[in-house]
């Protein structure tokens, strides 16, 4: 064991050591220091003075707004032509042949 140097991590466990004991320092020397005096100005500011007038009546013009003209168109349309027609049915009959369906299904 002698003979040999310090290792990577006996090194780097001694700078961290001796980083937080330097910080440790320095926040001790700033938290027992007392803070600087300040320096107080004291005068008097004269108070703001207020001053009204009275005014007479003011006229205050705003333009209105004019509508456009309406126009109106009035479309006449003529009542529905009617048509009659009379149909008379004819009475003769009409026989199927045998094995022709009428198309309606009888159950």
């Amino acid at each position: 064991m002698f003979g040999q140097g310090p290792t990577t991590g006996s090194v780097t466990v001694a700078a961290i050591a001796g980083l937080a004991t330097g910080l440790l320092v320095a926040a001790l020397l700033v938290a027992g220091r007392e803070p600087p005096s300040r320096v107080q100005e004291v005068g008097t500011t004269p108070a703001p003075t207020t001053t009204s007038q009275s005014v007479g009546p003011v006229t205050v013009t705003v333009p209105g707004i004019v509508p456009e003209p309406l126009v109106v168109t009035h479309t006449s349309t003529p009542p529905p032509r009617t048509v009659t027609r009379t149909v008379t049915p004819s009475t003769t009959s009409t026989e199927l042949p045998p094995g022709t369906t009428t198309g309606y299904r009888r159950d």
